[in-house]
């Protein structure tokens, strides 16, 4: 029987789809925002339920899936943490600044779930010179949990972006799992001597290449080429048709300053500073969400920013994946998300670790 998966703050479901993809059965996403809803139920054969964790208990949302505690084999999920402080959590605990990375661990006391898996900014680790880290330890301690955590960097599993964030894992019956390990190095020109024997990482042309060209504007759906590389037969592994591949309509001063702009460089702005131009031949900087309907990054060879499509790529979402909604929500969706390809190899270790125990016992 597959393993039973509850995603809470689910976005577009990155995680999720990583779990499915490993063999899991993703039962449901719970998020706030409901124009979420779409894109995460089409690409999941799960229940959406739009709620804050603070309108809607665990005993309901257990009980809107015909669920008891201890159904629920895995609870995953990315709590903000913004504004995060101890002196809240440890004397109202209802402080907005710390409700959401606290409910997270409500929520896993009254599901009870076998395993959770809680991703977070690489800083919540470092916030209060690492206090902010051994509170979120001991809280899931507290209710249970032997816990292991640390940084993983997406690069590093083959996902062509330098992505790194803070990964919370935990067992209720004791066993303390060890994160993996990825196979990539983090540069296509240096090696350590612990990175010699990886592969190099993959790129923004592994990710694009294959892509039609795009004017500003223009919208397509049939690809250029063949796959031209492993990364690009995984993401096609599913069928022909490619969708949510259209460019931002920029104005002429907008194509103007992406074409004044090297590969690696920043885009001409008084403001602004993390628009750039990215570099063909290097992984992709961390791909941020957004609030504007323009563009971050800037595609390297084309005097615009990058489709919805491409900035799934740079996350490893397949292209069989579709966003639905507002392209500010699509922007959101890809940017807020945790690569699939990092997410799967989070779910693969809890199988391994299953499998491991049922060796030696």
């Amino acid at each position: 029987m597959s393993r039973t998966v509850v995603d809470l703050f689910c976005g577009a479901g990155g995680l999720s789809h990583g779990f499915q993809s490993a063999g899991f059965d993703v039962v449901a996403g719970v998020d706030h925002e409901a124009k979420f809803a779409r894109t995460f139920e089409a690409n999941h054969d799960a229940t959406f339920v739009e709620a804050d964790l603070d309108s809607v208990t665990d005993a309901e949302l257990l009980a809107a899936l015909s669920l008891d505690p201890g159904d629920v084999d895995v609870v995953i999920g990315g709590p903000p943490c913004q504004g995060f402080s101890l002196a809240g959590a440890t004397t109202t605990p209802g402080d907005a600044r710390n409700f959401l990375l606290t409910q997270f661990i409500k929520a896993v006391y009254q599901i009870e779930p076998e395993w959770f898996v809680m991703e977070n900014v690489p800083r919540v680790r470092t916030m209060e010179d690492g206090a902010v880290r051994d509170y979120v330890r001991s809280q899931f301690e507290k209710i249970g949990y032997s816990v292991s955590d640390g940084l993983l960097n997406a690069v590093h599993f083959g996902v062509p972006q330098r992505r790194e964030r803070a990964f919370f894992v935990g067992h209720a019956t004791g066993r303390r799992l060890s994160l993996p390990e990825g196979r990539y190095r983090e540069s296509a020109t240096q090696k350590t001597l612990f990175e010699a024997q990886n592969d190099r990482p993959r790129t923004v042309s592994d990710a694009f290449s294959d892509l039609p060209s795009l004017d500003a504007g223009e919208s397509k759906t049939d690809y250029a080429t063949p796959p031209e590389c492993s990364y690009q037969e995984h993401l096609r592994r599913a069928g022909p048709d490619l969708a949510n591949h259209r460019a931002p309509a920029h104005g002429e001063s907008v194509i103007d300053r992406i074409a004044r702009a090297e590969q690696g460089e920043r885009i001409p702005y008084d403001t602004w500073s993390q628009k750039r131009r990215l570099t063909a031949d290097a992984p992709a900087p961390t791909l941020l969400a957004g609030p504007r309907p323009t563009y971050h990054f800037a595609h390297p060879t084309q005097d615009r920013g990058l489709s919805v499509r491409e900035r799934a790529r740079l996350q490893s979402f397949p292209d069989h994946f579709t966003f639905y909604g507002p392209v500010t929500k699509q922007r959101q969706m890809t940017g807020n998300a945790v690569p699939p390809l990092v997410s799967e190899a989070l779910a693969e270790a809890i199988l391994d670790a299953e499998s491991e125990e049922t060796v030696t016992t």
